[in-house]
């Protein structure tokens, strides 16, 4: 998604992760999809998620797809 930006009407982060009981190595990673804004039943925007990119990670290597933290709060969904 590139961080947070303005050009759409929302973001779709994608978030790779573990879940507490999955398998170790690289089975046991999953990968979520993450809105910005949540999507109504109609396909409408609603509220924002509480998820937010807090900066781009400075890394070597491939510098084409950029990473960055991402803060999760209370009321996210995911």
């Amino acid at each position: 998604t590139y961080g947070e930006h303005d050009f759409t009407d929302n973001i779709i982060h994608l978030v790779l992760a573990r879940l507490p009981d999955a398998p170790a190595g690289t089975r046991g990673i999953s990968l979520f999809l993450v809105p910005k804004f949540l999507v109504g039943d109609d396909g409408a925007l609603g509220a924002r998620n509480d998820v937010f990119c807090s900066g781009l990670e400075h890394k070597l290597g491939i510098h084409a797809s950029p990473t960055c933290t991402m803060i999760y709060g209370d009321g996210f969904e995911g």
